[in-house]
């Protein structure tokens, strides 16, 4: 059964053309989150004969303050970009000073995919739940898009909100192992969950073989604390977002 990775960037990998040659051999499929919208430029002709790795356009919350004038390049694929990512929100201390730029962009990008519907779109939501599903709202995106709430570190309030929503919940290795996350996971719907592993970010990955076994042991951990799921299920659910 094929080995799905919502949220990975391939892009920052150590030695990415390699890496790209590796997945296509291998029975993996990678939704590939670019930072910025110059890398999705790169990946779009990088991987445009890689069927195993498809492309999402992104513009990194916390690259917004060097990256702001990048939004009209976002806005200029947008519309013939199905799959969209990494975008969002980040209010962390560390960005917190560019809160109201990161509110443009977002808001933007999600006005956006609201006006040409069928995007799928991993967001980004560190300490800003609220203000993400806010903007989510204001243009009922969750009714023409697929909205997908990675790594989820907010409050159960907020999750009950976008659970009404109708969001999906990528989940890895990081946010299984946190006390938080572990209550989080038990409330998503089984149609819902969705596996990644945000590579490299937080995961020692540098080859195929190292994200493949990091995978297989969050989805043996998801298994775990989610007795009622199965492989078949997350499975379907990936199939869901990718042949969307």
């Amino acid at each position: 059964m094929k080995i799905f990775d919502l949220h990975c960037h391939v892009d920052l990998m150590p030695d990415m053309l390699q890496f790209a040659k590796d997945i296509s051999d291998s029975d993996m499929m990678i939704l590939s989150m670019t930072t910025t919208p110059k890398a999705y430029e790169k990946e779009l002709i990088f991987f445009k004969n890689n069927k195993a790795i498809i492309p999402a356009l992104g513009l990194h919350p916390q690259l917004v303050k060097e990256r702001f004038n990048e939004l009209k390049l976002v806005e200029k694929y947008l519309p013939k970009s199905k799959y969209i990512g990494e975008v969002g929100l980040d209010f962390n201390s560390q960005f917190y000073a560019t809160k109201e730029q990161q509110i443009i962009v977002f808001d933007t990008i999600i006005g956006r995919c609201t006006e040409y519907k069928g995007k799928i779109i991993s967001i980004h939501s560190v300490k800003s739940a609220k203000h993400v599903l806010d903007i989510l709202e204001k243009y009922n995106c969750c009714n023409s898009c697929k909205c997908i709430l990675h790594w989820y570190s907010g409050d159960v309030k907020q999750f009950e909100r976008a659970v009404k929503m109708g969001c999906f919940f990528s989940v890895n290795l990081k946010m299984l192992e946190s006390a938080n996350g572990k209550k989080i996971v038990k409330k998503i719907s089984s149609d819902r969950i969705l596996v990644e592993s945000d590579a490299p970010f937080i995961n020692d990955v540098k080859t195929v073989m190292s994200l493949k076994d990091k995978l297989s042991e969050t989805i043996k951990e998801l298994l775990v604390q989610r007795p009622d799921l199965c492989l078949e299920q997350l499975y379907e659910n990936s199939i869901q977002i990718i042949n969307e």
